[in-house]
């Protein structure tokens, strides 16, 4: 199966399969003839993947760097590793970073290769639930700051996208779970058809069933794909893929990016942008408020490492890439399958969903 992300000289395709990252290295050999490679992955992965990751390097002689697991560890100076690696190793600008693992892998290594000899290629293999339906695809590049998520990085898309669900055999259930974050949201913005689907199949996609979660996979992918050729560099409808990211990044932020992984979070920041939707941003009229519970109902939400402080939970959200000029801006949902961006959100009716609302929601949801 392919999807073709068309932006023009830009453009690229997402290889989607079961199994299809054996013939990676053939491809490799015949698009790129004998250019350098390095290999970007973490710890985890190369101990469940060393044979696949010998493979490259035996067949494409690629020089291979290894990040320590983690979202803690998505850093400039993690990343700056990345560099000395390419540097030392006397990569040039015709060469290719391959980037091999979850989301934090596929960012770190995506901005090294934007910054590398100021751009060079790289490819997205991704081997996590979330960044097989989000991260790896859009060309969305960086590392964390102390003060914010994602407030380091470029714009720079893959000249590939390796899909292959084969690596889910060995993804844990919470990382799973992770991954269903980027799955959900898609129904608050791809269509009421996604909403549907969704909603028809929120317990087929959580017990993991193949056939539903390929076909999960493969239409949250051709959203994301579909919004990124329309704005590619979130000047407009690309924000809706934000929708959760407000709240979910605030509370990354105030556990430190350790004990809630970026998915477990955006899972909190759905329910909190639904409920900012019914009650304090008036976007989403009553007569769909049942339909949303469906959905909302039973998510897989993680506990979180400890109770969050809203007043500290607020203030991060200031340093969102979506606030603008000293004022939120959410994304809530308006319909089913239908979201927008809500500017000017003022403090008092953000606190007032959490005084009113969070309270009670926490346990209500839960589990």
């Amino acid at each position: 199966m392919q999807i073709h992300v068309d932006l023009g000289p830009r453009s690229y395709p997402i290889y989607i399969g079961s199994g299809i990252a054996s013939g990676f290295p053939s491809y490799y050999q015949d698009k790129y003839k004998g250019r350098k490679c390095a290999v970007v992955t973490n710890a985890t992965v190369a101990a469940l993947y060393q044979p696949y990751i010998d493979t490259l390097k035996n067949d494409l002689g690629c020089v291979v760097h290894t990040l320590p697991d983690g979202e803690k560890y998505k850093t400039v100076e993690t990343w700056s590793g990345i560099l000395d690696t390419l540097i030392s190793s006397r990569l040039d600008r015709t060469s290719v970073v391959v980037a091999l693992g979850g989301g934090v892998v596929g960012d770190m290594a995506g901005f090294a290769a934007a910054c590398f000899m100021r751009g060079v290629d790289y490819v997205q293999i991704p081997t996590t639930l979330l960044s097989m339906v989000d991260s790896s695809v859009g060309g969305k590049t960086a590392v964390d700051h102390p003060l914010g998520k994602n407030l380091v990085g470029a714009f720079h898309q893959p000249s590939s996208v390796w899909v292959d669900t084969k690596f889910l055999d060995t993804l844990p259930r919470r990382e799973f779970v992770a991954g269903y974050a980027e799955m959900f949201k898609c129904a608050f913005i791809g269509g009421r058809e996604m909403f549907s689907f969704i909603m028809d199949n929120k317990e087929a996609v959580l017990r993991s069933e193949p056939a539903v979660l390929l076909d999960c996979i493969e239409r949250c992918i051709r959203i994301k794909a579909g919004i990124v050729m329309q704005d590619e560099r979130e000047g407009g409808v690309r924000a809706l893929l934000n929708f959760g990211h407000t709240f979910g990044h605030a509370l990354e932020q105030f556990y430190g990016f350790e004990g809630l992984l970026h998915g477990e979070a955006v899972l909190w920041g759905i329910v909190c942008a639904v409920e900012l939707g019914k009650w304090g941003g008036g976007t989403l009229p009553r007569e769909h408020w049942a339909e949303f519970d469906r959905i909302l109902d039973g998510l897989p939400l993680p506990p979180l490492p400890s109770a969050p402080d809203f007043d500290r939970v607020y203030a991060a959200m200031f340093a969102d890439k979506k606030a603008e000029l000293g004022k939120l801006r959410f994304i809530l949902p308006c319909a089913p399958g239908e979201s927008a961006v809500k500017g000017g959100v003022e403090e008092n009716a953000v606190r007032e969903i959490f005084e009113k609302n969070v309270a009670w929601l926490l346990p209500r949801y839960y589990i």
